[in-house]
């Protein structure tokens, strides 16, 4: 398994169950998220918050893989919010890693006006 598969098993598990069991031991103590299109940095604590607020809205689907090295690593992940009116998202995650663990993660964001799963071989109950 490569080493963005893993953190998207593992960050799946934190944003829509709210169980950090599995990316709680791969992050670094001074890690730190930035997200451009909300212009804040995070710390995991606070990233925690963040993840209460949106977790019970949230479908993600598995990061399909960009870029992968020992230091770097860029996934591409789309995500659907279940409001009154589905919202998508597509996201470019970046992670920065120091002694094996993710110190710094950089998100871009865009609001997707389509659903991204219309006219593929996947669909979002797959990923529920």
């Amino acid at each position: 398994m490569s080493r963005v598969e893993e953190f998207g098993i593992a960050w799946r598990l934190a944003y829509m169950r709210e169980d950090y069991s599995l990316i709680e031991p791969l992050i670094h103590p001074d890690y730190r998220c930035l997200d451009h299109r909300m212009g804040m940095e995070l710390d995991f604590e606070a990233e925690k918050s963040l993840i209460a607020t949106v977790s019970p809205f949230l479908i993600l689907t598995p990061p399909k893989i960009l870029y992968e090295n020992d230091d770097v690593t860029v996934g591409l992940v789309f995500s659907k919010y279940n409001e009154t009116q589905p919202r998508y998202m597509a996201s470019m995650i970046t992670g920065h890693y120091k002694n094996g663990k993710l110190i710094h993660n950089e998100i871009v964001r865009e609001v997707l006006d389509y659903d991204p799963s219309e006219g593929k071989d996947w669909n979002w109950e797959d990923y529920e």
